[in-house]
This record gives C-alpha cells, structure tokens and sequence, in this order.
C-alpha cells in the first residue's frame, strides 16, 4: 500500500525543536518493512515522502520518533492515478444502476 507522508514542525517550536529533530533523523533507519519512494524537503519548513508499506502499523512505527512532540504528520493512503480512474469507472457505473 502506498502512503503520502507529510510533515511540519509543531506550532511554537524553535530552533531546538529543529535541531533535535535533525539529529533524530540523521540517526533513524527506516523499518526493514517500509520501502521509502522518494523524500524531499519543503522550501517552506517540513517535508514529505512516498512510501509503500504492508500496514498502517509500519508507518506509525517509522514516524514515531517524532510524532509525540516535534513533527504533526498528514499520513494518507494513496493510489496510482491509472487505478483511481478504473476505480472511479467503476464507482460511476454503480451509481448508475
């Protein structure tokens, strides 16, 4: 299952909220069940990654961490776009009749 990842530091957090969650991620290693995608970085503050995992589980464990007390995270389940358009067809044809 594919999951988009999005993160901003917490309201209200300073410089060492940022360095200490720098130093975190200079350190953590994805779970051996979590295949990262892509990871890229916010010209704004936070970032966000792609990532396919077997179970929401995984990507808890990944993002924990930070997620107590410095990073708010959007973590949504995502689908490949020629899937949704199949999807969404087949949705249309059941409202239908």
């Amino acid at each position: 299952m594919l999951f988009y990842v999005g993160w901003k530091a917490r309201e209200g957090h300073g410089p060492e909220e940022g360095d200490k969650s720098l130093e975190l991620f200079t350190r953590w290693k994805p779970p051996q069940a979590l295949q990262m995608n892509g990871m890229w970085a916010r010209a704004d503050g936070g970032g966000f990654c792609i990532c396919e995992a077997s179970s929401a589980e995984v990507v808890f464990e990944a993002c924990a961490p930070w997620a107590d007390v410095l990073l708010d995270y959007d973590i949504i389940p995502i689908v490949e776009v020629e899937k949704a358009v199949e999807l969404l067809k087949k949705a249309i044809a059941f409202r239908k009749g």
